[in-house]
């Protein structure tokens, strides 16, 4: 048996040969880059891609097969990302991926009523400004993409109950652009009518988002949770209803506001409760001093497809802050998925990424690049 030292030695004298043999495929890569340009040849091709990983799959040894065609895939994602980087500095292919965002607020919209957590937001993103309200987000993103406003206000995701899949379903139907994402600090409170005793409540109404983030609460007292569209508009029907059976998840502001008691504050299930908030815009924006980038791609569920676009991030040294799936109905077993990561559309590499992307994947949205808080 070889020593350690001397399988390390070999495995040194083995790195040097493949580093020659890996820096010579690269440059044959760097030519093949230059052919696809000159004859409107697309990096990706998929077939190809699959016929080499078969002809290695049936060459290498049956005991270390799934090691060497994962080895191989690797290095063809790179020789694929070096091509994208070499066709994009040949071609010129610079142009900016939208329009610079003014910092003027202009006519703000919200979804709900006041009072609601998004209008807080508002409030915090842009002091003294008047948001007008939308009863549904549909209605807050149509009326955005007709001009009726300038910027929209929408919560993206909670620390305890994650995205809301509404907005990001309005995000993907509408040519629209994330400009800037703020922290909110989010407090529930237990809110009746007057002289409504906890042991009367029967229900609580609130949007799905605060139900689910007061789950362990509502679950504790034995209630059953029934779903609104906005915390604050949950708070005006037990209002208007004048029950004494059942209860409003809100703010204490809703209580002020429509004449509610606060029976219990502080009733999410974890204190550090945060919402993210997005300023969204009309149109292709890009925000100046941008950090952070959203994107949407779909993938078919079949084996390293997303693997392969998380080693183009490891390889330029991106840092994901945030990857999530979700199914696709009108196409069984496929997926759309979104991704966030910093970085800025005025680095040359994460441009070059994002134009990569956008040919390989199918139905691919860059959401936006923003400031985050």
């Amino acid at each position: 048996m070889k020593s350690l030292q001397e399988c390390r030695a070999d495995i040194d004298r083995l790195d040097a040969e493949l580093l020659k043999l890996l820096t010579e495929r690269m440059q044959v890569a760097e030519c093949v880059a230059r052919y696809k340009l000159a004859n409107g040849i697309e990096v990706f091709d998929e077939k190809r891609e699959r016929a080499v990983l078969d002809k290695i799959g049936e060459e290498a040894p049956a005991e270390i097969r799934d090691e060497i065609v994962g080895t191989w895939d690797g290095i063809m994602n790179m020789s694929k990302l070096r091509q994208y980087i070499v066709k994009s500095e040949l071609s010129g292919d610079n142009a900016p991926f939208g329009e610079p965002d003014s910092p003027e607020p202009g006519r703000i919209g919200v979804q709900g009523v006041p009072g609601s957590f998004s209008s807080k937001a508002a409030r915090e993103l842009f002091p003294g400004g008047e948001p007008s309200f939308s009863h549904t987000f549909p209605e807050l993103f149509d009326a955005l993409e007709e001009g009726k406003l300038d910027c929209a206000i929408v919560p993206l995701e909670n620390s305890i109950h994650g995205t809301v899949t509404e907005v990001y379903a309005q995000l993907l139907a509408h040519e629209c652009s994330i400009v800037r994402v703020h922290p909110v600090g989010i407090s529930h409170c237990l809110l009746a009518n007057p002289g409504t005793r906890k042991e009367d409540i029967e229900s609580v109404l609130s949007h799905e988002q605060a139900l689910g983030q007061c789950a362990g609460y509502i679950r504790k007292n034995g209630w059953r949770p029934v779903s609104a569209v906005n915390t604050a508009t949950a708070a005006k029907l037990v209002r208007d209803t004048e029950t004494k059976t059942q209860a409003a998840i809100a703010s204490e502001e809703c209580a002020r506001l429509y004449g509610l008691e606060v029976l219990e504050s502080g009733i999410q299930d974890a204190k550090l409760n945060l919402t993210r908030f997005a300023v969204v815009k009309r149109g292709r924006v890009i925000a100046d001093r941008a950090n952070k980038v959203s994107i949407s791609f779909r993938l078919a569920h079949r084996e390293g497809t997303l693997s392969r676009v998380l080693d183009y991030f490891a390889a330029l040294g991106l840092n994901l802050t945030k990857i999530e799936s979700s199914p696709i109905p009108e196409q069984p077993f496929e997926y759309r998925f979104y991704l966030d990561f910093v970085g800025s559309l005025a680095d040359r590499a994460t441009s070059d990424l994002i134009r990569s992307l956008s040919r390989e994947m199918t139905g691919f949205r860059l959401l936006g690049n923003y400031c985050e808080d």
